[in-house]
């Protein structure tokens, strides 16, 4: 036969019913420390993937303008927008046709650029149709982070060789275009 259990007298059975306030505390506990882990790790992950963006656009607009130029056989050109690439580019034709454009960069993100040769123009890249640059013997770009997390070494830079090969890398100490501090 079945075993019963007998209370005493009085004492009625008492079903538990949600949490109790010591399992509330620790699992608030628990969710702030995972969230001040978080948080820092999330913010620099933002960081990098504005950079790699910003750095993606620009060589995407640079192999457009170089493979339009050999399409075309005239010269095509990515133009900065008012004299300042963080403002924004434009890949155009060598008759002002403009192709792509490509609004200023995310607040407090910067791009800076150089030209290497004489009589090369900082404001434009010009590709001529054998897929070279034109004027210019190279041309370098330096994608920064906001001035509150500047890091060289987390910064972007871009070349642009005299043949039109195009390289992308880490590490802006020393580029041609600038450093980012």
């Amino acid at each position: 036969m079945g075993q019963f259990t007998h209370l005493p007298p009085g004492a009625a059975r008492h079903r538990s019913r949600g949490f109790t306030m010591m399992e509330l505390i620790v699992t608030l506990s628990i969710v702030a420390i995972l969230s001040a882990v978080a948080v820092p790790a999330m913010r620099e992950f933002s960081l990098r993937a504005n950079v790699s963006a910003t750095t993606n656009d620009i060589v995407v607009a640079l192999n457009l303008a170089r493979s339009e130029a050999v399409k075309r056989g005239r010269n095509v050109s990515v133009v900065s927008t008012g004299g300042s690439w963080t403002a924004g580019w434009s890949v155009q034709t060598d008759t002002g046709v403009v192709l792509v454009q490509h609004a200023a960069v995310a607040t407090d993100y910067s791009v800076l650029g150089a030209a290497s040769g004489a009589g090369a123009p900082a404001d434009r890249v010009i590709f001529t149709p054998t897929g070279g640059l034109s004027v210019a013997t190279a041309y370098d770009f330096s994608i920064c982070r906001p001035s509150a997390d500047v890091d060289n070494l987390l910064s972007r830079r871009v070349a642009v060789s005299a043949t039109g090969l195009i390289r992308s890398r880490r590490d802006t100490t020393s580029a041609p275009a600038g450093s980012c501090t």
